[in-house]
């Protein structure tokens, strides 16, 4: 049986293949009863276009590739679950790739996404903040940062790390807590940078004494060993509540916690940097500083499609807030 073509399409709708493909593309003066009856027969017919033919036509294939540090990270699962919703929406499919939070790593999947002439190109962080690496490499594509600074030469979508760090810490200090522990990935990025710099700022407006040795510093933020967090439990001035990136080193700590057999919030108060199913189904449920995904995501994918609509012609910058979600982990410290 031979291939559905646009002209069987249009056929059966009863117009012309121009007007079928501008009305399966919308693109051109095509009225929204056409798009539906033309769309309404294609799928009646099974029709799937040449996207080889259709991207050679048009110069565009209706695809973008997104870079993350670690795709096993549930939050950016989630954010690319967004951003794929956001973007089919306006016809465009979705390349995922993880760097592994690495340089070398970045520039071959940028080269590789532009090999299979994708039209657009979001990055998310890397292990360092400079984009020396990556402008001449995105200099001829639509490109996005999120969470990662890209000056005045790349558009970028950044989360207000600092001021939800300090939301955090401001309501821990006001449940009396002076020993505050911070469990962070230990790269210099920015969204680190800011979050180690809220944590100092906010102890210091408080009057309280700032211990570098609460900030635990991890080797990434998918893979950090308990014993890191049995450590600081051990010690004679125990943190009172720890402020923790909710990936697996909110894991590390709670099994570090369990180990010690210490109750939450009875022993220790504890929030987690970032909200997953995890957090509001523990037992019990952990307050977290969270950032809106849908909000990043739409914020993200507008960026790149105005970009790639050639409607920017300035590189465009946006932040997203963090909101602070109580839940049953956190409570005045022991008396």
């Amino acid at each position: 049986m031979s291939a559905v073509g646009i002209h069987d399409v249009a056929r059966l709708a009863g117009v012309s293949i121009s007007t079928a493909s501008r009305a399966l593309n919308r693109t051109g003066r095509v009225s929204s009863a056409t798009i539906k009856k033309v769309g309404d027969v294609a799928a009646k017919l099974g029709y799937q276009p040449n996207a080889i033919a259709r991207t050679m036509r048009s110069k565009q294939s209706h695809a973008v590739g997104i870079i993350v540090s670690d795709i096993s990270n549930p939050f950016y699962g989630r954010l690319v679950k967004s951003v794929e919703r956001r973007l089919s929406a306006q016809g465009y499919a979705l390349f995922v790739a993880s760097s592994n939070n690495d340089i070398a790593t970045e520039v071959q999947l940028i080269r590789f996404f532009k090999s299979r002439k994708v039209d657009g190109i979001i990055l998310g962080p890397c292990q360092t903040d400079s984009v020396a690496h990556v402008i001449n490499e995105v200099r001829d594509i639509s490109t996005v940062l999120f969470d990662r600074d890209g000056g005045q030469q790349l558009g970028a979508v950044k989360v207000d790390h600092y001021r939800g760090t300090t939301e955090a810490l401001e309501y821990l200090i006001g449940l009396g807590h002076k020993h505050i522990a911070l469990m962070t990935p230990g790269s210099q990025i920015q969204p680190i940078r800011d979050r180690v710099q809220a944590y100092q700022d906010c102890l210091t407006a408080a009057g309280l004494a700032y211990d570098p040795s609460l900030i635990c510093f991890a080797d990434s933020s998918m893979n950090f060993p308990t014993d890191q967090a049995a450590r600081m439990l051990a010690r004679k001035d125990r943190p009172t509540a720890f402020l923790c990136l909710g990936t697996r080193i909110l894991a590390g700590v709670l099994a570090a916690m369990r180990s010690a057999k210490l109750s939450i919030p009875g022993n220790v108060s504890i929030v987690s940097i970032g909200d997953t199913e995890f957090s509001e189904l523990h037992s019990p449920s952990i307050t977290a500083l969270a950032w809106d995904i849908r909000s990043l995501s739409d914020e993200i994918s507008s960026m790149l499609l105005t970009r790639m609509h050639n409607e920017a012609p300035e590189v465009q910058s946006a932040v997203v807030d963090m909101r602070l979600i109580e839940r049953e982990s956190c409570a005045a410290p022991e008396a």
